[in-house]
C-alpha cells in the first residue's frame, strides 16, 4: 500500500477536495418542496413556533430492505431459470437430474421473492420500487415454470 502512495508522490498527483464542504441536495431547495412546506417556511420567518421549522421531504424515501431482498431473490430465480434453459438446450432436451434441482430452486426463489415483496408493502414510510420489481419478476418466473410444467405434462 505504501508503494502506491510513494508512486503517487513521485508523479506529483494531488488529491483534490470537493469545492463544497457541505453536501447539499438539490431536493432541499424551496423549488422542490410541496406548497404546504413553502407556506410553513414563510410563516416561520414571520413568527417562531414549535412546529414552524419542520420540513417534510416527500421525494426521498428510504428503500424497503425487504423489497431489496425480494428483488435480489427474484434476480437469482431468473438466473437459475436461464441456467436451466441453457443446460436443457445443451443436453438436446434430455437434461440430467441436477437440472431439475436447479429448476426447483428457481421456483422456490421466486416464491420467496413474492412473499418478501408482499411483506414489504405495509410499511408506508419506505420506497416500494424494489418490492414491486421483485414481485413482477418473481411472478413472471413462477408463471413461466407453471406453464412449462403444464406443457411437459401434456406431452
Amino acid at each position: 500500500m505504501s508503494a502506491l502512495f510513494s508512486f503517487l508522490k513521485q508523479k506529483k498527483y494531488r488529491f483534490l477536495t470537493p469545492a463544497r464542504k457541505v453536501e447539499e441536495s438539490i431536493l432541499d431547495r424551496p423549488e422542490f418542496m410541496y406548497p404546504d412546506t413553502r407556506e410553513r417556511e414563510k410563516r416561520r420567518d414571520r413568527r417562531e413556533g414549535d412546529d414552524a421549522g419542520i420540513q417534510v421531504n416527500y421525494l426521498r424515501k428510504p428503500a424497503s430492505e425487504i423489497g431489496v431482498t425480494a428483488l435480489i431473490s427474484a434476480a437469482v430465480s431468473l438466473l437459475l431459470t436461464a441456467l436451466c434453459v441453457h443446460l436443457s438446450l445443451r443436453a438436446l432436451g434430455n437434461p440430467p437430474l441436477y437440472v431439475s434441482a436447479v429448476g426447483a430452486s428457481a421456483i422456490l426463489f421466486s416464491l420467496y421473492a413474492m412473499i418478501c415483496a408482499v411483506l414489504s408493502f405495509p410499511d408506508r414510510e419506505k420506497n416500494h420500487l424494489y418490492g414491486i420489481l421483485g414481485l413482477c419478476i418473481g411472478g413472471l418466473v413462477l408463471i413461466t415454470w407453471i406453464f412449462t410444467m403444464i406443457a411437459g405434462a401434456q406431452i
